[in-house]
């Protein structure tokens, strides 16, 4: 989504009043440097308010399973983790997005090195605030949130 897209989004959201609650999501402890950038830069450019709960990924999904406190997007760091919360159907597939290269894994002598994975975001699916997560979903992948990620020494797709 570009930079007109979020902005148009934003204010037909900000229009409708469905801006009033937090966006909340829930991200790996690794990623709290960038996302505390991002974050108010997204903020500043849509209106929507954020609330950033960071820690380890299988932690985060196993809250986001027993429904203790759902959040709108889940950014693991683990592909684990996301899957154990696939597999619960408590993920929008459509909505995921690869956002980060992960490290590449040890080549196993003898074989073809392995190709890249990606670390992915996803909206869930009874998402509260669904266009909102939506909107910030796109804007990892925007070129303000990938320059932060770049700084933080993250590879990118």
């Amino acid at each position: 989504m570009n930079k007109l897209s979020i902005l148009l989004l934003a204010t037909v959201l900000w229009a409708g009043g469905a801006a009033a609650q937090a966006l909340t999501v829930f991200a790996d402890k690794a990623y709290r440097p960038a996302l505390r950038e991002i974050v108010p830069q997204f903020t500043a450019q849509t209106g929507f308010e954020v609330q950033l709960t960071c820690g380890r990924s299988t932690a985060l999904a196993a809250r986001i399973v027993r429904a203790e406190t759902p959040p709108d997007v889940f950014f693991p760091a683990e592909a684990a983790a996301l899957q154990q919360v696939m597999e619960k159907g408590l993920v929008d597939v459509a909505l995921k997005r690869n956002v980060l290269v992960a490290p590449p894994a040890e080549p196993v002598e003898g074989e073809p090195p392995p190709g890249p994975e990606y670390v992915a975001a996803a909206v869930l699916r009874d998402a509260a605030n669904r266009l909102q997560a939506m909107a910030f979903l796109d804007y990892l992948g925007s070129e303000p949130a990938r320059a932060v990620f770049a700084r933080h020494g993250f590879a990118l797709p």
